[in-house]
């Protein structure tokens, strides 16, 4: 695999339908761009071809060969060339209850309440969505790249998501697939707990690319399916469509936005209508597979933290 060259082609961007994938050989990260069949390599970061992708500018690009297929690793040996993290975002941010299913599964467990309500339940009828910082570029990992489980959590649990990547106004840039892992015990323990629950190493997936807006169309129409394996067989398998979103994302990006300057290029994941129970606490060397209609399928395998505590 070669760097492209920086004296290229340009590529006048009437086109639709862009995938935009980094990939990691020989520890330098190299950055395509999928059209349909075609592919492209480019010396331009991802979020920078996303903004003259919605403004209609040139992209520096090269046509290549590239097999996608063969660089979504399956089976997390060592890959010389592998899909890996799109971008680093310089911030991520999570919503909560934002489907209708969350509401009712969050509602069975044993949490804290509010006025005879549960945390959740409360949350689901107020104006206020719940918004909550979720991680910076060191703590996400990509397509075949290893989530962790809290050491003092027993109870840790994947989050299937549609995210989104805006600019500094909010506008949608593109859409990903995502896993937004959470410590469930930490998080139903105690509201205040809620930051250790959600921010650790390891605790945000996302890929296996970035998809621009016009290839998504309708965001309110996506299948999304979640599967966790165990000692290769099926554990844990579910799926629901973004349509029960009850939050929708404008509402969720102007509630992120409220006195809160975000960078370009900071991710909202949107919440998860599919919340596996404590009979499927994740564990170690198990493999999850969030896949998102249009979008692709991320694949990660589970690890413990090696962090130890005094």
């Amino acid at each position: 695999m070669q760097n492209p060259d920086k004296g290229g082609e340009k590529w006048d961007l009437g086109i639709r339908d862009l995938k935009i994938f980094r990939v990691i050989s020989r520890g330098i990260k190299h950055v395509y761009l999928k059209e349909g069949e075609k592919v492209f390599e480019t010396s331009m970061d991802p979020v920078e071809v996303l903004g003259l992708y919605a403004h209609k500018g040139e992209i520096m690009r090269r046509e290549t060969r590239i097999d996608f297929e063969n660089l979504l690793i399956k089976d997390f040996s060592h890959a010389e060339d592998r899909v890996t993290l799109p971008f680093d975002p310089p911030e991520v941010w999570g919503s909560g209850i934002t489907y209708e299913m969350s509401r009712r599964r969050y509602s069975e467990e044993k949490v804290p309440k509010i006025m005879d309500k549960t945390i959740y339940e409360a949350v689901y009828e107020a104006q206020r969505p719940e918004v909550f910082f979720k991680a910076t570029a060191p703590r996400c990992v990509g397509h075949g790249e290893p989530i962790r489980i809290r050491r003092d959590s027993v109870w840790t649990l994947p989050e299937a998501e549609l995210a989104v990547v805006i600019d500094e106004n909010g506008s949608i840039m593109g859409f990903s697939a995502a896993d937004d892992v959470s410590a469930r015990d930490i998080e139903s323990e105690n509201p205040l707990y809620l930051p250790q629950s959600k921010i650790f190493s390891g605790c945000f997936a996302m890929g296996p690319c970035i998809v621009t807006p016009d290839e998504i169309g309708d965001p309110y129409s996506l299948k999304v399916e979640l599967k966790i394996k165990r000692g290769g067989q099926t554990v844990y398998q579910n799926s629901t469509s973004t349509s029960k979103m009850k939050r929708r994302l404008n509402e969720q990006i102007e509630y992120l936005l409220r006195d809160n300057p975000v960078p370009r290029g900071t991710v909202l994941s949107t919440g998860t209508g599919i919340v596996p129970g404590r009979d499927v606490s994740l564990q170690e060397h198990d493999i999850v597979e969030i896949q998102i209609e249009k979008i692709g399928v991320l694949v990660t395998p589970v690890i413990k933290s090696d962090v130890q505590y005094k």
